[in-house]
């Protein structure tokens, strides 16, 4: 538990922080004879050469580019399986965009503006911008509407529909499923306070999309929990992400006859057959299969997932989860090279960040406690190293004190310097006083361990105090129990 809830700490701290502009385009359209004007948002640190998915919208209702980039932004950094996507927002107004309520149909302006969007505007994104051919298209409201007359009329142009809050066409929703020939997702969602003819209308039309035998069709209607009609951006954008991107996500469909490095392969074949990008390389994927791997004693296939995500963009906390992943299969070489690449890489940073001092102490205890655990003397010049970041303190406070506990219990279980391992013990124990417990070592394991250091020095009554104390917590603490027994 402490080291799940240490690592989740990890990954909030090292969350970015984007300051993500909004570019303003504009081009002249020869089928419209005006100009049109469309903003962009792009990823902050996007890799310039790997093409991104494109998500339009139309500048009406609730519909905001710039907060749904920064939602997007949040989502990435919290490590959510969702596409990265440039987010696309074309101002046009509802006589431009010319769709009636009555008949489902466009004006001779709107279809127009249709061509103009088909034709120019997104001919001129995806030559500006890199993209990929997998384009989404999310509207509020009346625009919401709009994406239905797509859908029907021209479903080439988007493979994934978000609608929010679709307000009721009173023509006939007719779709022909032969029209679709890759992967194609719609998602519908309406405020649960919203009016009750949108759901209706909404909810008609997922069920009737449910019912069309296709393997390429995906739909979801969701009514969304405390949402209205001015909401529903707000409340409905993670879901709404997470259904168009549902195929981006290394937790589906993993092959369970393959080993984990061609299983990788299989799902990195659909992702660039469903969307047209390569898999991220960031701890949402590597993590899933090398975690395959290790269960799976597979060293091979780990050798080739962290050759193939290795980069120079990783981050301190990923070289050093490499090197936790190699000791683990007792592949030492490689989890040397790693541990001793992250401390050299993190050193170099003049203004250390918290998470930073806990990849640095990580890395020096993981060359003591596993690539030289059998060479006392080099493991402590490496846990000395530990202790020196533990009592260093970051800008914001933040100690890996669990490095005590860590470097009293190894030199105690080695039987080397057990007499400082003992005191690490007990300055651990003096911190642990002011700290939550969730996310430490507990003190049955604290006072288990002073028990077998003071045992190993023959001060038996110091063995007994803090044996007892052990059981004191845990009546079944059979370690406690058995050393304890030695005593009598």
């Amino acid at each position: 538990m402490k080291r799940r809830i240490t690592f989740i700490f990890l990954l909030i701290s090292c969350m970015p922080v984007f300051a993500q502009t909004e570019s303003r385009e504009k081009l002249y359209s020869n089928i419209l004879k005006d100009t049109v004007y469309y903003n962009v948002v792009v990823p902050e640190g996007r890799d310039i050469n790997e093409p991104l998915p494109a998500l339009y919208a139309l500048k009406y209702g609730m519909i905001d580019g710039p907060y749904i980039a920064s939602q997007l932004r949040y989502f990435k950094g919290a490590r959510y399986p969702v596409l990265n996507m440039i987010v696309v927002t074309v101002l046009a107004d509802m006589d431009r965009i010319g769709f009636v309520y009555e008949t489902g149909l466009l004006t001779e302006t709107g279809k127009k503006f249709l061509a103009c969007l088909k034709n120019e505007i997104i001919a001129d994104v995806e030559r500006k911008y890199h993209v990929a051919d997998f384009r989404a298209y999310v509207g509020h409201s009346y625009a919401a509407s709009y994406a239905n007359y797509l859908f029907q009329h021209e479903p080439g142009i988007f493979n994934g529909y978000i609608l929010l809050a679709p307000e009721k066409v009173n023509a006939p929703f007719v779709f022909d499923a032969r029209t679709i020939h890759r992967k194609t997702f719609y998602y519908a969602a309406v405020g649960e306070f919203d009016l009750e003819r949108r759901h209706v209308y909404a909810k008609n039309i997922c069920n009737q999309l449910k019912s069309v035998d296709s393997s390429r069709l995906f739909t979801q209607y969701d009514s969304i929990p405390r949402g209205d009609h001015s909401n529903i951006l707000t409340m409905a954008i993670q879901p709404a992400v997470e259904f168009i991107s549902q195929c981006y996500d290394p937790n589906a469909d993993v092959d369970p006859g393959k080993n984990a490095w061609d299983a990788f392969a299989n799902i990195g074949e659909r992702i660039t057959k469903t969307y047209g990008v390569n898999v991220e390389k960031n701890y949402v994927w590597y993590s899933r299969f090398a975690q395959l791997a290790i269960s799976r004693k597979d060293s091979a296939s780990l050798i080739k997932l962290l050759d193939h995500f290795s980069s120079d963009k990783l981050k301190g906390y990923d070289t050093r989860t490499f090197g936790d992943y190699c000791a683990r299969l007792g592949l030492m070489k490689r989890a040397e090279h790693y541990y001793l690449s992250t401390i050299q890489k993190v050193s170099a940073i003049r203004e250390k960040e918290g998470w930073e001092f806990f990849v640095l102490s990580d890395c020096y205890r993981g060359l003591a406690m596993e690539v030289e655990k059998n060479d006392h003397e080099k493991a402590w010049e490496y846990l000395q190293k530990a202790l020196q970041v533990a009592d260093a303190t970051s800008k914001y406070g933040s100690t890996p004190l669990d490095t005590y506990f860590e470097v009293g219990r190894f030199l105690i279980d080695n039987g080397y310097r057990v007499k400082e391992g003992v005191g690490y013990l007990l300055k651990y124990l003096q911190l642990r006083s002011n700290t939550l417990d969730e996310i430490h070592w507990g003190y049955g394991k604290i006072h288990t361990n002073l028990g077998k250091g003071y045992y190993l020095l023959k001060d038996y009554a110091n063995t007994r105090l803090y044996l007892q104390k052990a059981l004191a917590i845990d009546q079944d603490n059979k370690e406690a129990k058995e050393l304890l027994k030695k005593l009598n």
